[in-house]
């Protein structure tokens, strides 16, 4: 056998060197998924190693008394209620609804009241004497609804009982319900929802009453001797529709508000 030429014995060792050098690189210099993720995070964040990203930190802080859970912070903070404060009066007055001053104390430019007959048991429930307001919600969330209102007309007979009530809808409202402590909780027949009140309700209408005479009542209730109280829910921050109609004669109605409830 011949021995190789130099040359050629050199070109076969360079391509053997060559091919044990490319076998034996360390990939992993390359391999983004090894690499050390030294991102560090602001307060509120942690570091996800997988994807070397920083995520909002759960927060599950408890909040005591009346504060309230900032989940952008995760710190506790007072709650102060929005109030949505209304004047009956400024109102395009429908039918027998009358704009009066005779009551001392109202508020605003005064009040209304239903002048025309009495609504009662007629099955036509929130069809006569419709008022319609609209209301900027400023923040979503459930509220408290309370009105202002006066017996403008004592009866000889159970005064506390006769001109005492109006209806009350929110159309376009999430939720519109009322509650008593304990926890029961009513709904509006004709909104699809129960159990409804007692006494005469329906068309999504609440009838709301109070019994206190001569003075301005906050007293806002539904449901014949079992007295609950009214809330609304509303999703999103935006102008919404609320509904007066009239039930009995002489109920005046002041004015009325909407006070933000503790999540």
């Amino acid at each position: 056998m011949k021995p190789l030429k130099t040359e050629s014995a050199l070109t076969i060792l360079s391509i053997f060197f060559i091919f044990i050098s490319c076998s034996n690189s360390d990939d992993s210099e390359s391999d983004p998924k090894t690499e050390i993720c030294t991102k560090t995070c602001d307060k509120g964040f942690v570091l996800n190693t997988d994807s070397c990203e920083c995520e909002k930190e759960v927060c599950s802080k408890t909040c005591d008394g009346n504060f309230i859970l900032n989940t952008d912070t995760c710190e506790c903070e007072e709650f102060i209620a929005k109030v949505i404060e209304v004047d009956a009066s400024v109102v395009t007055l429908t039918e027998d609804w009358k704009k009066r001053t005779n009551i001392a104390d109202y508020t605003g430019e005064g009040y209304i009241v239903w002048e025309g007959p009495g609504q009662t048991w007629k099955g036509n429930i929130g069809e006569v004497g419709k008022l319609t307001y609209t209301i900027d919600v400023p923040k979503a969330g459930t509220y408290l609804f309370q009105w202002r209102s006066y017996i403008a007309k004592k009866a000889d007979v159970d005064p506390r009982s006769e001109h005492n009530d109006s209806w009350l809808k929110f159309p376009d409202a999430d939720d519109f319900f009322a509650e008593r402590a304990g926890g029961s909780i009513l709904y509006p027949k004709g909104s699809g929802k129960s159990p409804n009140p007692a006494g005469e309700n329906g068309n999504g209408f609440f009838k709301i009453y109070m019994n206190d005479i001569d003075k301005w009542s906050i007293t806002t209730s539904t449901s014949d001797n079992n007295a609950h109280q009214i809330y609304v829910t509303f999703n999103e921050a935006k102008v919404y529709t609320v509904e007066i109609a009239a039930r009995s004669d002489f109920h005046a109605i002041d004015s009325f508000r909407l006070i933000e409830q503790k999540p």
